[in-house]
């Protein structure tokens, strides 16, 4: 298997191999397809949200004032975060699989510990970093050749 993404993760004072590589990719679209789809919902419905326009968009206060008016398109975040938190889930069993063959529910339990240890957003950041590095193959220029249409022209 060609390691395009290779990182230790120290949870509950024991080292994991996280792996990731095009094939790891495939897997986690095919297993978070449902909840990708509730994702991209989801950045629609906050990108097409003019923020600028629903906090500059106010009269005066007074004792009448519901602070919450103007914001009924902005659902629970948790439910929200609930979301990303399958679906990096199932990214990182996808991870651990390859070096520790844990079960879905094994790598469940250390991903709960390793938020507890580092944060979400560590995790998650984490995450998108070893996808980034699948991404872009530090490699792929080690074969790139000097052909001359690729040379800068004389002007």
């Amino acid at each position: 298997m060609k390691e395009l993404s290779k990182e230790i993760i120290e949870i509950g004072g024991k080292e994991y191999t996280l792996f990731l590589n095009r094939k790891g990719i495939v897997a986690w679209e095919k297993y978070t397809k449902q909840e990708e789809k509730k994702y991209q919902e989801l950045q629609k419905k906050y990108a097409s949200l003019d923020l600028d326009k629903i906090v500059n968009n106010f009269d005066e206060l007074d004792d009448k004032t519901n602070p919450f008016e103007g914001l009924e398109e902005i659902d629970d975040m948790d439910s929200d975060k609930e979301l990303i938190i399958k679906l990096y889930e199932r990214l990182y069993w996808i991870m651990l699989y390859t070096e520790h063959k844990l079960s879905i529910s094994e790598a469940k339990e250390l991903y709960d510990q390793a938020r507890k240890e580092y944060g979400d957003e560590q995790v998650v950041l984490l995450g998108k970093q070893m996808i980034d590095d699948v991404n872009n193959d530090p490699n792929q220029n080690e074969n790139l050749k000097n052909l001359k249409a690729l040379r800068p022209k004389k002007i």
